[in-house]
């Protein structure tokens, strides 16, 4: 049969690598005190440690660049059917 996932939360995985850095263990070293693979540190570090919120904020500067966007793109559409409204209500005064 295969092996059971274990499921972390974002708390936990935060926590553990907070640990990692004050204490300057290894991924390995930290994988074996808490009996889980190493790799799933070495993945939190990259998501959560200190480049892991440089990364973010780059993927939230993005997100932000879009959802501005999406928000003119939005303003310049009511603004023509505002236009619209009123050219179709003048035709019927």
């Amino acid at each position: 049969m295969g092996e059971i996932r274990q499921h972390f939360d974002e708390e936990f995985k935060r926590q553990t690598v907070k640990h990692m850095e004050e204490t300057g263990k290894k991924a390995t070293q930290l994988a074996e005190e808490l009996d889980i693979p190493a790799s799933s540190i070495c993945s939190w570090r990259k998501q959560y440690g200190n480049n892991g919120e440089k990364a973010q904020l780059i993927v939230d500067y993005d997100r932000l660049k879009k959802l501005e966007q999406q928000n003119r793109d939005l303003q310049e559409e009511i603004a023509v059917l505002k236009k619209a409204m009123h050219f179709f209500t003048k035709d019927r005064n």
